[in-house]
């Protein structure tokens, strides 16, 4: 527990006394640089920590050195496991010039924080408050010791956005296309040109219910017919939104979704969104980046396979929920009760993220992340975390083999 601690003790102590201030100042800088190194420590060091980590950290040993099986390599990835050829090479690559997982986890955790803590540079004037939020939120966790190869996605797509709004084009599409060489549900970021909400507002939050409703309709006609229509053709990203959707979604799910989403979630979006004053650049990005979010949750709420696409917006969230938080206090007397009910239920939701239970392994998901085990912990056991996510595996597929 010290590690997270102390990032939490650091990142509270800078938020105090540089957060809200416009200045970048170079004390402000260099804060922000060590606070970012200190993340990747955390991250690239790991030993054993996270859940899928246990996954990358078993198929490297099988992963070749020489050049001449690389082609093979990447086609064997691509066929049998999904792997797309961007993190074959990588992976290749740290094997053959370093032969250490550690070095995996540690290009890809200075990859990936890099650029989380570049956009919220970008977007934010409270910049620790918003790092302290992504340290101790699922989010780091997810982004680092979980989907590895979508997170170098997810954060190449949230640096190509933002170029795509400050008119360079070419760039996003170019940093959209190296996405999907690492995973490709980053093929969803090219709808982020198409939406056109100017906010959200009450009007927009209706129809997004019932376009989500009417996907809804939809989704079991699509999860029960279309894999027996398309035969051996199905690809795995299909075979993933029909595994994550459990096989078929009740209603009780779709309204547990639609309050998740479309009424904790996007209700912070909702009301983060008065606190951009009159600075009229940062109204036209983040209107931009909430009709994208909306379209997302609209998906999500209608076709629970869709879920993973969230990722593509957590960074946005982030900054979302971090001027959400920060003007809480001076906007609390306005729509007050409905403020502290969206607060209360992002608070439920993310809680219940950490307090998944394993009962064959007898234990919750946030013991995937604690204690921290880093490469200089000597005889460390790691079994439970590999037993945790054998069963969480092992649960999925015996769900989607029993609703067949």
């Amino acid at each position: 527990m010290l590690p997270y601690i102390l990032f939490i003790l650091l990142t509270f102590c800078l938020s105090v006394l540089y957060d809200g201030q416009a200045e970048y100042t170079r004390t402000k800088k260099v804060w922000y640089i060590i606070v970012g190194i200190y993340l990747v420590l955390l991250a690239g060091f790991r030993n054993g920590v996270g859940g899928d980590t246990q996954l990358y950290m078993a198929s490297f040993e099988y992963v070749p050195y020489t050049w001449g099986e690389l082609n093979e390599f990447i086609s064997d990835e691509l066929i049998e496991s999904g792997y797309m050829p961007g993190w074959s090479i990588l992976v290749f690559l740290c094997k053959r010039w370093f032969d250490s997982f550690y070095a995996v986890q540690l290009v890809q955790a200075l990859i990936v924080n890099i650029g989380v803590l570049y956009l919220f540079r970008q977007y934010t004037t409270h910049i620790f408050l918003c790092t302290l939020l992504y340290g101790v939120s699922y989010v780091f966790f997810l982004f680092n010791m979980e989907v590895m190869r979508e997170a170098i996605a997810v954060v190449l797509c949230g640096i190509g956005m933002h170029s795509y709004l400050r008119g360079d084009k070419w760039k996003f599409y170019l940093l959209v296309g190296i996405s999907i060489l690492f995973h490709l549900s980053a093929l969803v970021v090219l709808l982020f040109p198409i939406v056109r909400f100017k906010q959200i507002n009450i009007k927009t939050m209706v129809l997004a219910f019932f376009a989500a409703l009417f996907l809804y309709l939809l989704s079991d006609v699509i999860v029960n017919y279309l894999p027996s229509l398309l035969g051996s053709r199905v690809d795995r990203t299909a075979e993933k939104i029909f595994l994550y959707s459990d096989v078929t979604l009740n209603l009780f799910g779709f309204m547990e979704n639609t309050i998740r989403y479309l009424g904790i979630y996007a209700g912070i979006v909702f009301f983060a969104q008065w606190s951009l004053g009159e600075d009229e650049q940062r109204q036209k990005d983040y209107a931009k980046y909430m009709s994208f979010y909306l379209l997302i949750t609209i998906l999500i709420c209608g076709f629970i396979g869709f879920s993973r696409f969230r990722n593509y917006t957590l960074i946005f969230f982030l900054i979302m929920l971090t001027e959400f938080i920060y003007h809480y206090k001076s906007q609390l007397y306005t729509n007050a009760i409905i403020k502290l009910m969206v607060l209360a239920g992002f608070v439920f939701y993310t809680g219940q993220y950490y307090m998944t239970y394993y009962p064959g392994c007898k234990g919750y998901k946030y013991e995937f992340y604690y204690p921290y085990t880093s490469i200089l912990d000597k005889n460390v056991d790691t079994s439970k975390r590999e037993d945790m996510h054998g069963e969480a595996n092992v649960k999925v597929d015996y769900s989607r083999e029993k609703n067949q």
